[in-house]
């Protein structure tokens, strides 16, 4: 909690220097940069090259989904349409969370009903194709492959689908082989740091995330973000293993152990993503310096 000004000018700046640090696998500069539409256009067409993607519309970010009101809402990180009445939800992912195959599944069919309304009838939803897409950083499946992509389909028929308009891709960023990602390799070279700025679309993301750096509202928000992500993570029900985590980084730093040493340590004893690791290390260096 900051209880000073030196406190609050020491985390701003902190907060300064991490959002300069950020890249597209950041989850708000991802849907900052989305939000323009001829990028998000450009990304969901090298995402599914078999289609004919219209200018996208209604894209919001943090699109909030309720259903009923003991049920789980969810908030999808960019949410689009085009003029031929598909719907896009797109998704980055850093850490994986063990649960992508029931977070689709969740995220289709919340997807429905905001297509549908009361007395509509169900054969509408066959003019609204669905596509989840998600990026990750990480390989769900296992299988080494750059794109997954599934759609419902006939057990002892696998030709036969189920024609019920939904459809997932998920794109694995720590894939060697792009050749399943077609023209969306370039992406997932950027999401794994590789910067290939001879794809315009490469170099009109990188030139969007550079505007949105300098832009102060945007800052302001990624401050407002961070700090009620802080929030959050005092507040977290395994508040007691965070701290617990914080004393152990603080140590190693005393000690003068080597970042990236304690970052794979942490990572593997606690079973977390080395980004979910590199969190609690920013965390333990934004709180020893108060």
């Amino acid at each position: 909690m900051i209880t000073s000004l030196a406190q609050f000018q020491a985390t701003t700046r902190q907060l300064w220097q991490a959002w300069q640090a950020k890249t597209i696998t950041s989850e708000l500069i991802f849907e900052m940069v989305m939000q323009n539409p001829t990028l998000c256009t450009e990304l969901v067409q090298r995402a599914l090259p078999e289609l004919e993607v219209g200018p996208l519309h209604l894209v919001n970010p943090q699109q909030d989904v309720h259903s009923a009101l003991l049920a789980r809402a969810v908030r999808y990180d960019i949410y689009a349409q085009d003029e031929a009445g598909r719907t896009f939800v797109l998704e980055m992912q850093v850490k994986d969370e063990r649960d992508l195959a029931e977070r689709i599944r969740y995220y289709q069919g919340m997807m429905d009903q905001l297509l549908l309304r009361s007395g509509d009838s169900y054969r509408q939803l066959a003019t609204f194709p669905t596509y989840v897409i998600f990026f990750c950083q990480f390989d769900y499946y296992g299988r080494g492959w750059a794109r997954y992509r599934f759609e419902d389909r006939e057990i002892t028929d696998p030709l036969m689908t189920a024609h019920n308009g939904q459809h997932s891709v998920i794109f694995n960023a720590t894939a060697t082989d792009h050749r399943r990602a077609d023209a969306l390799g370039p992406f997932l070279d950027l999401m794994a740091g590789n910067v290939n700025n001879k794809d315009k679309f490469i170099a009109q993301i990188q030139a969007e995330i550079k505007s949105i750096k300098m832009n102060q509202e945007r800052w302001l928000e990624n401050m407002l973000y961070e700090l009620k992500m802080q929030e959050r993570f005092d507040a977290g029900e395994d508040s007691e293993r965070n701290r617990t985590i914080l004393k152990l980084i603080t140590r190693a730093q005393q000690r003068g152990a080597d970042h990236t040493a304690v970052i794979a340590d942490l990572a593997d004893f606690y079973d977390i993503s080395k980004a979910e690791a590199q969190r609690y290390y920013d965390q333990a260096q934004l709180t020893n310096s108060h």
